[in-house]
């Protein structure tokens, strides 16, 4: 029998875990770095699988109370290994000093971390009231609490448990049905099947039982993975592109500065007058590429009449070459009668004519705008220099090309599931990300953006075109695979055929159902625990552990 107070504590005979609150701090925060090291650039994937294992060890049969706060340091110390890119953009772009520049970042960790002890403490919560195991409750739990931060309170669905897994193409292509989420609950239930078979006094049949439903699972993705990809390669597309990607490597330092406009534009122009002449279809820039305000008309403040110099270049550029081409630039708005600035992609045709546009709906937050505004305005002091609040975009715009229709996602936006299918389901061929990583330098997060928009490809089985201002720059196959990938901070061109298929997902068709499931069981669980007696006493072993008839 474990005991609950600060001795020794033994959840089998044989297996001790330490003495005092202090090893199960340490245990906790080790358990934390564990899983910070499974997402890129680390990339050591495997640790996921087993990162859980030790902070389960630490909760098991300690109140709730304790079990958030445990969870919630394991949460903190992964978010801080594996984020620490803030305080690089907040030190380098910011001016702010690497001490306090740790605060944010510090910060920003603890939020997300709160999501980890909401999940394993409701799941201990559920799995003690209504006796249910632990390795039911968690990985469901944990799905509904990744699915919560994707939208509430500001939406920031940011390295996800599933992402670990991003390499291991053959295991994570039934993302296609259950999203990214799916993913996350495989790794998490075997993290708590691995817990309960070694660790834990439940009955040889419960432990067997749990043991071959992982078994199950496991090879059911992996020979779902082995099947969807030989299809996808047997496949005759439907068409293809052949695009050319344009990296320009504009320092962050000077994108923004007037003196480096010329420069800046001229990089793009070059790059672009020399790609046509390998007969692309298509010439994509990234983000903001486009320094300048571009507007659809020739409507321009006087202050920013110059502006329209370097517009009129480019759509007299492409109507020469007869060559379309994608970029993002910002664009003035109003809205709510205040003129306001919009993060925009425009497509220019190959007769030199502005085909549509579409304005990044999902901004990012406490960069392109300050969320809470009337509570937090007055403290923060936003990244992004020139932008200010940004005016988010309502709709999403597919643009035709060579019989392809493109759904263009701007930077930060490819991190959301359901943003991406809704692209998709509305027709969209082809999936555009262009982003400006430059704000990251050579830290984890362009490698870590590069896995979560590969995971948006896995779940519509649709390809991607990403074409970043530094890198890193690349086409995702339908799989997830990553083709042509850039260096990070190098200039050049990268000229790629992309092929597409008239295939969609389950996941396309019926969105976040699964995580929605998840979150829905999740509070019937609490709902029904809470007006049920409790079935463990306080102090006492939880119900994971199964005392055969004894207490």
């Amino acid at each position: 029998m474990r005991r609950s107070d600060s001795a020794t504590v033994t959840v089998r005979p044989g297996v001790s875990l330490g003495s005092g609150t202090g090893a199960r701090i340490a245990t906790a925060a080790l358990s934390g770095v564990a899983l910070g090291l499974a997402f890129p650039k680390f990339d050591l994937s495997l640790l996921a699988w087993v990162a859980f294992i030790p902070l389960l060890l630490v909760v098991d049969g300690e109140s709730i109370g304790r079990v958030f706060g445990y969870a919630w340091l394991q949460g903190w110390a992964c978010y801080l290994v594996s984020m620490y890119w803030v305080t690089y953009t907040l030190n380098h772009f910011a001016g702010v000093n690497w001490i306090l520049a740790c605060v944010p970042m510090m910060l920003l960790a603890a939020v997300m971390a709160l999501y980890a002890g909401l999940a394993l403490g409701a799941a201990e919560f559920v799995a003690r009231r209504i006796t249910v195991p632990l390795f039911v409750t968690l990985p469901i739990a944990w799905v509904a609490a990744e699915w919560l931060r994707s939208f509430f309170p500001v939406g920031f669905p940011w390295n996800q448990l599933g992402y670990a897994a991003w390499r291991d193409l053959g295991l994570i292509q039934f993302a296609e049905i259950t999203g990214v989420y799916g993913v996350s609950a495989l790794i998490m239930f075997f993290n708590a099947v691995v817990f309960t078979v070694l660790f834990t006094r439940h009955s040889r049949r419960i432990q067997t039982w749990s043991l071959s439903a992982l078994t199950v699972l496991m090879v059911a993705a992996l020979g779902f993975g082995t099947v969807r990809m030989k299809m996808l390669e047997r496949e005759s597309p439907a068409g293809r592109l052949r695009v050319a990607m344009v990296q320009g490597d504009i320092p962050q330092s000077i994108k923004w500065d007037p003196a480096f406009l010329d420069q800046s534009f001229n990089v793009y122009m070059s790059q672009t007058e020399a790609a046509v002449k390998s007969k692309v279809d298509l010439v994509i820039w990234p983000e903001a590429a486009a320094a300048f305000f571009f507007q659809p008309d020739n409507s321009y403040p006087p202050r920013f009449i110059g502006d329209m110099a370097y517009r009129d270049r480019l759509l007299e550029m492409a109507r020469q070459t007869h060559v379309p081409v994608l970029l993002g630039a910002p664009a003035l708005g109003v809205s709510d009668g205040r003129l306001g600035i919009y993060n925009r992609a425009y497509m220019v045709s190959d007769t030199g004519r502005i085909a549509g546009y579409y304005d990044k709906i999902q901004l990012v937050p406490f960069g392109e705008y300050v969320p809470f505004r009337p509570i937090l305005g007055f403290f923060v002091e936003k990244i992004v220099h020139g932008f200010g609040d940004l005016i988010p975009g309502t709709a999403q715009t597919l643009f035709d090309v060579k019989g392809a229709r493109l759904g263009v996602l701007i930077c930060y936006e490819s991190v959301f599931p359901d943003l991406t299918r809704r692209a998709v389901d509305k027709g969209a061929d082809v999936l555009v990300n262009i982003t400006n990583d430059a704000w990251y330098g050579k830290s984890s997060a362009p490698y870590q953006l590069l896995a979560m928009a590969a995971m948006r490809s896995v779940e519509t089985k649709v390809p991607m075109v990403r074409v970043a201002n530094t890198g890193i720059s690349a086409v995702i196959e339908p799989d997830g695979r990553i083709t042509a990938p850039t260096p990070l901070f190098k200039r050049g061109t990268e000229i790629e055929d992309v092929k597409w298929r008239p295939r969609r997902t389950v996941y396309t068709a019926v969105g976040d159902l699964f995580a929605e499931a998840c979150f829905m069981l999740t509070v019937a669980g609490l709902i029904v625990g809470a007006i049920r007696p409790a079935a463990v006493a306080p102090g006492r072993p939880s119900s994971l552990l199964s005392r055969n008839g004894r207490s």
